[in-house]
């Protein structure tokens, strides 16, 4: 069996475990943009907003997953459907956090991304 003898040991290990379980924590948390290709606001996130939302803090914090709306309704009862494009649902694990639904521009988007984060 393996066994840690010295202090530089056991810290070294602690150190890796701290490390994987900060990357699992971080994995967990997801932002699902719900989208329709006919959606016009869902365009002018992307311009304005979906080149750099990945590069943000909140962006590496919240994994974006983009999803189109009829696949998204497929897997959710009729009380559980979205009919605004975008919305956006953000998860810390399999828990909701929050959501935005629509888009006007990046200023307010940003304050309810912060708003929801915050909690």
């Amino acid at each position: 069996m393996f066994r840690l003898k010295s202090f530089k040991q056991k810290f070294s290990v602690f150190l890796l475990m701290l490390l994987i379980f900060s990357q699992i924590s971080k994995a967990e948390n997801k932002l699902i943009m719900i989208t329709a290709d006919y959606c016009i606001y869902c365009m002018v996130w992307e311009s304005e907003i979906g080149e750099i939302y990945p590069k943000s803090n909140i962006g590496k914090n919240y994994i974006l997953k983009k999803i189109k709306i009829d696949e998204y309704n497929n897997n959710k009862s009729n009380s559980d459907q979205i009919s605004v494009t975008p919305t956006f649902v953000f998860y810390q694990g399999q828990k909701e956090k929050g959501r935005i639904i629509g888009y006007t521009d990046p200023e307010m988007f940003w304050w309810q991304v912060d708003e929801i984060t915050e909690q």
